[in-house]
């Protein structure tokens, strides 16, 4: 799968999560789908906000957290 999140997409994204803003950026090409949005952590998680990351590609399913950008972006 590729990564359809730009820099400037990245940036936003830390930015949301450095000031426990909520945002929603959806990329698509083709029939790959990628959605990465920022929410506030619960009490497990050893973070204050966290990046959910959701991939569609056909009917393939996927999503995962990450409490930082900098960690998706590994993921990726």
């Amino acid at each position: 799968m590729a990564n359809l999140l730009s820099p400037n997409d990245l940036e936003q994204l830390s930015r949301a999560m450095a000031s426990g803003r909520k945002i929603s950026l959806t990329r698509t090409l083709n029939d790959f789908t990628i959605t990465a949005s920022t929410t506030r952590a619960v009490p497990v998680w050893a973070c204050e906000m966290l990046v959910r990351l959701e991939q569609t590609h056909g009917h393939v399913y996927s999503s995962q957290y990450f409490c930082s950008v900098e960690e998706m972006k590994n993921y990726l």
